[in-house]
């Protein structure tokens, strides 16, 4: 025990790097999914104890290495949503719950239905004159297409 304690207060006042910055700048910047990552390491731990099983067990029903399983109750592995499936499957447990997505009853659309009609002018086109009603924009319309059929092709006057 005084040979232990020895050995951890030499380490303590050693000029050699102990990496514990390292560790935690690592930490703080994976700070989200090494936080989940732990949860999930004890869920999966506490299911292991209710089931019985090793991790060894665990391993060979996922058909991944033991280390892998190690990795994962150490809280150190940034899981895939693949091996999260297989956690859950192999333990029969729910890890995670992803939000689903809303379904097409939900979402709501304004349409607006347009109906082509074909009219002709008979009357002259005059400029500075008014089209007749039949051309006129309808209120309340969102959009209006005048598409004109001409009896005749459209004489201009020449510029003076």
């Amino acid at each position: 025990m005084k040979t232990k304690n020895l050995e951890n207060f030499k380490i303590l006042v050693s000029n050699e790097n102990s990496g514990w910055l390292d560790k935690f700048l690592h930490y703080k910047a994976n700070k989200k999914w090494l936080d989940n990552s732990s949860k999930v390491a004890v869920n999966v731990l506490e299911a292991l104890r209710e089931k019985g099983m090793s991790q060894k067990d665990l391993a060979e029903k996922m058909k991944v290495s033991a280390q892998q399983i190690n990795k994962i109750v150490k809280g150190k592995q940034n899981l895939t949503f693949e091996t999260v499936a297989k956690l859950e499957d192999a333990l029969g447990i729910t890890l995670m719950d992803i939000i689903g997505f809303k379904s097409t009853n939900n979402i709501k659309a304004n349409v607006t239905q347009i109906k082509a009609t074909q009219k002709i002018n008979t009357e002259e086109i005059v400029p500075n004159k008014p089209f007749s009603n039949d051309f006129v924009k309808k209120e309340g319309a969102n959009m209006s297409v005048v598409y004109n059929v001409l009896k005749q092709p459209i004489k201009y006057q020449k510029a003076i």
